[in-house]
């Protein structure tokens, strides 16, 4: 899953960017991770990384450490880059609030696809990393037409697509999802609860990237040995997810995390 999924300065941002662009902070590998509902107080200067729990891109470990797929390509950019950084745990839907609003601080989540409207709104890095292609997650006792394309699947009525609210799935599959649109479900759940309202029959399946897969069922436990994960024939290779930043945060800033991601 989690699209799917996760940078402000604002008109006072000259200032703030000269002190980013003269900082020499060195970042630890993995930071202890707070929560939306309770922020701390940003150390100044620095740039707030959301993250949700979806492993295997991002998770807490049992020492509150924040490490993941998408978290070490981050903190080594950071670290590179010399720009002070912390985490927070925030849900997908406010971290597009936090990112898409007009506010001073820096706010940036980590994971994001790259779409149109998005990037009206806030600023992208390059690619923290490539997702394999997508795969359908449905219900083991299903006869599930494993052959048909997605567009076969989505013109099927009989089949409802449950997808996460506010996520992007890639060109071809947005777009075959706003074609139709009567034939899906939409919900603001994470993975796991989506997985369990399939199982339910709320939907005929969900889109998921194999990465998130294993994780998804092995956090599920007797539930996820219910479910199965099946070949959708014609998906291209996945998505590059990146940095999602909003425009507080100055493209000068953008620019340093960019030359260290471009080293890779």
């Amino acid at each position: 899953m989690q699209d799917p999924s996760l940078c402000s300065l604002g008109r006072t941002g000259v200032a703030t960017a000269g002190l980013l662009l003269g900082a020499a902070v060195q970042a630890q590998t993995a930071q202890t991770a707070q929560t939306a509902s309770t922020p701390p107080t940003a150390p100044p200067g620095a740039i707030t990384l959301h993250y949700q729990e979806r492993p295997p891109y991002s998770y807490t470990t049992a020492d509150g450490q924040v490490q993941g797929l998408l978290v070490a390509p981050t903190v080594r950019a950071f670290q590179r880059a010399q720009l002070p950084f912390h985490w927070v745990k925030t849900p997908s839907q406010r971290q597009l609030v936090l990112i898409q609003a007009s506010t001073p601080s820096m706010e940036c989540g980590i994971g994001w696809f790259r779409n149109p409207e998005r990037e009206q709104l806030g600023r992208f890095s390059l690619p923290l990393y490539q997702d394999r292609p997508y795969v359908a997650l449905t219900r083991r006792n299903a006869s599930w037409p494993a052959s048909r394309t997605p567009a076969d699947l989505l013109n099927d009525a009989a089949l409802p697509l449950l997808v996460k609210d506010g996520y992007s799935y890639g060109p071809l599959l947005d777009g075959l999802i706003t074609q139709h649109a009567a034939n899906v479900r939409r919900t603001s759940a994470e993975s796991a609860q989506m997985a369990r309202m399939v199982l339910a029959g709320r939907a005929a399946w969900m889109i998921i990237a194999p990465e998130e897969a294993d994780a998804l069922l092995a956090e599920l436990g007797p539930l996820g040995a219910q479910l199965q994960l099946s070949a959708l024939p014609g998906v291209p290779d996945g998505q590059y997810r990146h940095l999602y930043c909003n425009r507080a945060v100055p493209e000068a800033l953008i620019e340093r995390l960019n030359r260290v991601l471009g080293e890779r």
